[in-house]
């Protein structure tokens, strides 16, 4: 595996990286911290899955790391998705416990302070103490909401990784041989494909948002990043990128607070059922390893609340053959998923309650010992004894 030094790492991640020069303390005020130990994960099965092919009794076999967690962790077997059935609304509401109604490509903002900024600004805590990690290209304005008095000052970094191997991919092409790149064709095929993994179509066409990368930056992005593409540990997929440096930013920063969105699943509308389960069964891998990760990092273990769903289902087949394909239809296949908590102080257990997307930043604002107000969502009392 490829070690990347801190200040690589910086420079590596840096494409939208919240008010990372002034040091937190600036913004500091009176901390409420209830659980001051605690941190929390937030991962999203993006791209929508139905229950159908995950906790159903058919589709257990998708999700094998799952359903051996499960018995460590408290299900909600009815977690529902009660506003718009797109990928940034969704989630957008999952950070900031209200249903949202802006742009689905993400050029707005979510409306409202996200968690990451109540939490911030609430504790005092430093750029790099909150993060948001998604395989989606259009998440890039995910880490703070359109909020004038919380804002970018106060935001999580986010990271696109599919956007930093575009930067490379552009600078192996241009540079050629000449750059003193081995096997520069190999690498390329190798790029072209993580990029081009999922419904997001060829990886050229990723969104450009943040901060864009100087020549430096650039130039040290590509040589990582070409020692890191014929390691041992080189991604095939842009879920498999995401839980790259979801797992590098854990070993170098420790954040207390994290999203992490996975996305090859939306590969279902290229109409590939087989596709669809085989982004199911990585993305339930993928959570398995971050869970692993967790539970070996002395920064972590006995102090994280991971809290895995979906950021919404797909469309049922009750009127047509290809239901998976979509996510627009409304129905309980599109709205009723699940959530899995697991970590510090979550006891053993499941129930049939009905809870809310916007449940989860209410729950994740306790367990950080933040207060948040005027939002939809409530705290899940199941966690919280």
């Amino acid at each position: 595996m490829v070690s990347l030094s801190k200040r690589r790492f910086v420079q590596l991640a840096g494409l939208s990286i919240a008010h990372r020069i002034l040091p937190g303390r600036l913004f500091a005020q009176e901390p409420a911290p209830k659980r001051p130990a605690n941190k929390v994960i937030v991962v999203t099965f993006g791209g929508g899955v139905r229950y159908s092919e995950t906790f159903a009794p058919e589709g257990l076999r998708n999700i094998p790391r799952l359903v051996a967690l499960r018995p460590q962790g408290y299900f909600f077997n009815s977690c529902i998705n009660s506003g718009v059935l797109s990928h940034f609304n969704s989630t957008a509401s999952i950070v900031t416990g209200n249903w949202q109604r802006v742009d689905d490509f993400g050029f707005q903002p979510p409306a409202g302070p996200t968690l990451f900024e109540y939490y911030r600004k609430q504790s005092g805590a430093g750029p790099m103490d909150a993060w948001a990690v998604a395989t989606n290209k259009s998440f890039a304005s995910m880490g703070w909401g359109s909020d004038r008095t919380l804002g970018q000052p106060y935001g999580a970094n986010v990271v696109l990784p599919k956007q930093l191997l575009l930067e490379a991919v552009q600078e192996v092409v241009k540079k050629g041989a000449a750059g003193g790149v081995a096997n520069r064709d190999d690498v390329l095929q190798r790029l072209e494909g993580v990029l081009s993994e999922g419904y997001e179509g060829v990886g050229w066409t990723i969104f450009k948002a943040g901060r864009k990368l100087d020549q430096q930056v650039r130039d040290t992005l590509v040589r990582g990043l070409v020692e890191y593409i014929n390691g041992p540990e080189a991604p095939t997929s842009g879920d498999e990128l995401t839980f790259f440096i979801t797992r590098e930013i854990m070993r170098e920063f420790s954040p207390r607070l994290m999203l992490v969105n996975f996305w090859d699943m939306d590969v279902a509308h290229w109409g590939s059922y087989s596709l669809y389960l085989n982004a199911i069964t990585k993305t339930d891998r993928l959570v398995g390893m971050l869970w692993d990760e967790i539970q070996a990092n002395p920064s972590y273990t006995g102090k994280t609340t991971m809290l895995v769903l979906p950021e919404l289902g797909r469309d049922g087949d009750q009127n047509t053959a290809n239901g998976f394909l979509n996510h627009r239809s409304g129905d309980p296949s599109c709205r009723n998923t699940w959530l899995l908590a697991m970590g510090a102080a979550v006891p053993p257990g499941q129930t049939e309650r009905p809870v809310h997307h916007v449940d989860v930043a209410a729950t994740a604002a306790e367990l950080l010992g933040v207060k948040v107000s005027g939002i939809a969502g409530l705290p899940l009392r199941e966690l919280l004894l």
